[in-house]
Formats: C-alpha cells, sequence, structure tokens
C-alpha cells in the first residue's frame, strides 16, 4: 500500500446560494498554492454537481499543456470530472474483484483517477471539475445514487479521501448548498476542517448552524477520528452599513436580530462542551466584504487586485486563509480560563528569574503576560511563607515550561549565584527556552555566561519589536502574528 501522507481536506460549504462560497474557495486556493512545498500543492474539487461554476473562475489559468489539448469552452466542456470518475469507480466496485477494500489501490490505479484532474498555469494548482458537461450531465446527475454507494461500499468515499491526501497538500472541496447526500458526504465524510460560508440573513445562518450540529454529531459517532473543525466565513458584509453590520453580528433585541457571533459562540460551547468560547478575536478579523464589481463575472480577488492593503478583497482572503491554516480552533479562551486551568495543573509557561532591586518592574511584566493566559512563577506570589525558597524552586522546575532571566538595576549577580547557575544549565541541557530580557532600568547589556551568550535578548528598553510579544513568543514558541490571531493583545 502506498505510503501515507498528511494532506488537509477543507470543505466550502454554504445553505444557500449566493453567498461568495466558490469565490472565496478560488481564492483560498490561489494563496495555498504560493505557499506550497511540493509540485501538487492545492486541488480544488467541484462537488457542487447541480450548479457548477468552480472551473469558470479557471477557464484563462489553463495550463499550456491542458490548452493544447483543450482550445475551446466546448472541449473543455467535454473534458471529464468528478460525476464520470464516479460512474466508473461504482461499475467496477460491482466486479467481484473490486468489491474488497484490500484491492482499492488497484481500483484506483485501474480507473485513473489523474486523467480527471485538470492542471492550471498556477504553479501547483489543480482542478477536479464537476463533469463532463454535454447532453448527458443532467441524467448522470439525477440519477447517480450516492446512499446507495456508500451502503454498499462504505469504504470506498473514505479510501477516495486518503488517496487524495497522499497525492495533495489541500483539497479543498465546493459542496452543495442545502441538506442533501452529496453535501453530506462534503461535510461529514470527507473534511477535517469545514468552511461554515454564510452571509447577514436568517435562513443562510441558520441554515449553516443546523448542518455543523449534523456534522459534528455524526463525526463524533463515526470510525474516523479526526476531528471536525468548523471555520465560519461571514460573506458579502456590506461595509457602508455600520449600523447593519453591527446588529447582524452582535444582535439587537429591539429588531429580533439574535447575532451571529452569539449563535457561533452558543452553538461551539454545547457541541465542543467549552467552559467558554469567545469568537471577538476571529470575527474582529475574519469577514469578506461586499464588493460590487466582483458581482460581474469570475474574477478571482489576489491574482487580480492591483493594491493590498487593509481595505482590499485580497487581504480579507489573506487573513481568513491565514487562520484557516494556523488555528487548531476558532474560540478564544478567555485569559482568566486559560489561567484557571493552568493554576490547577499547575502548568507554568516561565519563571521568572530577577534580582530583588527589580522586583517592582518584573511584577509588572508577569501581569501583562497574565492577561495574555501566560502563567508565570514568581516568587512573591507562588513562594509559600516559611518554605525555603531552594525547595521552591525545586519543585517549580518540575512544572515550568522556559525561564526568563531578567536583568535590570540590580545588575547580574544572579550569574554569580551556582545555585541559579545549575538551574539554568538544567535547562539549557533539556532543551528548554532560557530567554535573557533586559528590563527598562538596566543601564548597560550584562556580559552573558558562556553557555548564554549565544541567545537573543529581549529587551524592554526599546519599542520596536514590541518586547512584550517578543517574551510570548520566546515562551510559548508562537510568533507575534500568530499568537495575536488567537489572543486579543494589542
Amino acid at each position: 500500500m502506498a505510503t501515507e501522507q498528511k494532506g488537509k481536506i477543507i470543505t466550502f460549504y454554504s445553505y444557500k446560494g449566493g453567498t461568495g462560497r466558490s469565490m472565496a474557495l478560488a481564492n483560498a486556493a490561489c494563496l495555498l498554492a504560493k505557499r506550497a512545498s511540493s509540485p501538487k500543492g492545492v486541488l480544488m474539487v467541484d462537488w457542487d454537481l447541480e450548479a457548477p461554476g468552480l472551473h469558470r473562475f479557471f477557464r484563462q489559468y489553463l495550463s499550456e499543456t491542458t490548452q493544447k489539448t483543450i482550445a475551446t469552452d466546448t472541449l473543455l466542456d467535454s473534458q471529464p470530472g468528478l460525476i464520470d470518475l464516479f460512474w466508473e469507480l461504482d461499475a467496477m466496485t460491482r466486479k467481484k474483484a473490486y468489491q474488497s477494500e484490500n484491492r482499492v489501490e488497484e481500483l484506483f490505479e485501474k480507473v485513473g483517477l489523474q486523467r480527471f484532474i485538470l492542471s492550471t498555469n498556477i504553479a501547483s494548482l489543480f482542478l477536479l471539475k464537476a463533469g463532463r458537461f454535454d447532453e448527458k450531465y443532467s441524467m448522470q446527475v439525477n440519477t447517480f445514487q450516492w446512499e446507495q454507494l456508500y451502503r454498499r461500499v462504505p469504504w470506498l468515499i473514505p479510501a477516495f479521501a486518503r488517496y487524495l491526501m497522499r497525492e495533495y497538500q489541500y483539497i479543498l472541496i465546493d459542496s452543495r448548498t442545502g441538506i442533501t447526500d452529496i453535501s453530506g458526504i462534503c461535510t461529514m465524510l470527507m473534511p477535517e476542517k469545514l468552511v461554515a460560508v454564510f452571509t447577514p440573513n436568517a435562513q443562510s445562518l441558520f441554515g449553516v448552524l443546523d448542518l455543523i450540529r449534523q456534522a459534528t454529531e455524526y463525526r463524533k459517532n463515526s470510525d474516523d477520528l479526526r476531528p471536525l473543525v468548523i471555520f465560519p466565513l461571514p460573506s458579502r458584509i456590506e461595509a457602508t452599513e455600520p449600523e447593519l453590520r453591527y446588529d447582524w453580528r452582535y444582535g439587537n433585541e429591539r429588531k429580533n436580530l439574535l447575532g451571529y457571533q452569539g449563535q457561533f459562540e452558543k452553538t461551539f460551547q454545547e457541541l465542543y462542551h467549552l467552559e467558554a468560547c469567545s469568537l471577538e478575536t476571529y470575527f474582529n478579523e475574519v469577514q469578506i466584504q461586499h464588493v460590487p464589481s466582483y458581482a460581474y463575472g469570475e474574477e478571482i480577488a489576489v491574482l487580480s487586485e492591483r493594491g493590498q492593503d487593509k481595505f482590499s478583497l485580497t487581504r480579507s482572503y489573506e487573513v481568513f486563509t491565514n487562520r484557516l491554516t494556523t488555528l487548531a480552533d476558532v474560540w478564544d479562551y478567555p485569559a482568566e480560563v486559560l489561567l484557571k486551568r493552568k493554576m490547577q495543573a499547575k502548568d507554568y509557561d516561565v519563571f521568572l528569574l530577577y534580582n530583588s532591586l527589580d522586583r517592582q518592574e518584573v511584577q509588572a511584566i508577569a501581569e501583562q503576560l497574565m492577561q495574555h493566559g501566560v502563567l508565570p512563577w514568581l516568587d512573591i506570589t507562588e513562594l509559600r511563607p516559611g518554605m525555603r525558597w531552594r525547595d521552591a524552586i525545586k519543585e517549580a522546575i518540575m512544572h515550568v515550561k522556559s525561564i526568563a532571566v531578567c536583568t535590570g538595576r540590580g545588575g547580574i549577580d544572579l550569574w554569580q549565584n551556582k545555585e541559579m547557575h545549575s538551574l539554568l544549565q538544567q535547562f539549557i541541557e533539556q532543551n528548554r527556552p532560557v530567554i535573557p530580557v533586559i528590563l527598562k532600568t538596566c543601564e548597560e547589556v550584562p556580559k552573558l555566561p558562556l553557555s548564554l551568550a549565544d541567545r537573543r535578548w529581549v529587551d524592554f528598553r526599546k519599542d520596536t519589536p514590541h518586547a512584550l510579544m517578543q517574551l510570548i513568543w520566546g515562551i510559548t514558541g508562537k510568533r507575534p502574528e500568530e499568537f495575536m490571531s488567537q489572543q486579543n493583545l494589542l
């Protein structure tokens, strides 16, 4: 059997049409293709068989090889796609030789999956269109029995997903709208991430919320061990209507509007059994604005826009795509919830080591860290009266992940302490972060011991880069931009 690869399957779903779902997928696909680390970076799959249109975004981006074969729209329409592939798979799995999962690799090789996939002249970007658009297309779509196929060969669609995951880094599926057999396959069986695209109206919003509940409940009760992570995507938001934008996000009791942010927060709390759920930071950044000119034709903003400032569609799609690929979950845990959990588990993020003369300044840094859910070990809060400092240190280092050595007006006598030197050496040997920190009151950069001389300082005397962000990066391993996408830092 072929070697498994960890490609990501992401489905874009909307309950109603007209949300900009296919447009969002096309833009995200182009952005991901730019970042691809292999020739087969991104595969787009048009599974909206009753209203296919994803291929129309990419007619001008066919590769030279494809253009030689497909000279006109008519010839492009004649190329086989997803529905043709599954008619062949349906026929093949009725043969005795291919009724078992044991020969699935041979089955896919026999059918020749790659002949259904079109390449584009955008590096690392490929398309599996809905099908061959001829006089038989409607009949093929309307008569194909997806549920019967799944009941007869339940292993086929999961095996198809695994095949795609081996071949491509990202597989983006454009799903059918509504609640149908096809939307169930696209949202429940195939993906590990589900993008719920909606516009600010009740039909669109509550339709995706119902589907999210069904999909997550199905996944919980299935044999698929992959978690299903939901990414809401508010689309076609009108920037010139600030009052309506606020009401539809946060709700307005007088207008009988519940607000989409609160509805998603409530739904996630129920589905994932969360103590708290805040989507404030997420929705502050993730919204796709309505741009009237994109109602005409099938333009791809990230390829055609000249500017990329914060008002551009390109920037909106970049922000969303970054979160789609970097966030494990879309919700923020409020800092107090994070800290409570860490305190109960004695799960300290950083040990703050300092001279007593610098206590006030270090205590201020500790408070800032705690505001962002980072739990410090600080002697004045953690050292119980009557307890020996040496014993407290030994206990603390069993639970702490990193050490920040703070130097201010108190000087560098910390380095001269044998116990401190031994503690730092222990962290270095265990490959745990040791972060030298220069406080604002430090008059000159101290000379570090040889074991720490090649380490980068965090300098609170400088405004740029932001010292607190740099310290959090050293402690958590998350770059400032990544951490800020999960915490409302500034």
